[in-house]
């Protein structure tokens, strides 16, 4: 079984729900309807297996790092 295979590696909606501090049924719909940045519209990876969705942590990590809002300097140039 390869890495990507092993099930035991990937988060339910509730273990990443827990670990946002949202609703399952928020997680959900940020895999299938994303959510609303400043750059556009963000999706959470996930697989489908069965009737649940399973999210690998490396996707996680990616959809946090797509969603924090973009900093910008404040130049004060005077």
């Amino acid at each position: 079984m390869s890495e990507d295979e092993n099930h035991d590696e990937y988060l339910t909606t509730a273990d990443v729900a827990k670990k946002l501090r949202r609703h399952p049924r928020t997680i959900r719909d940020w895999i299938v309807n994303g959510t609303v940045t400043e750059r556009g519209r963000v999706f959470l990876d996930g697989t489908k297996a069965g009737k649940s969705w399973l999210v690998h942590p490396d996707w996680l990590a990616l959809f946090e790092h797509r969603i924090r809002p973009v900093r910008r300097a404040d130049l004060d140039l005077e």
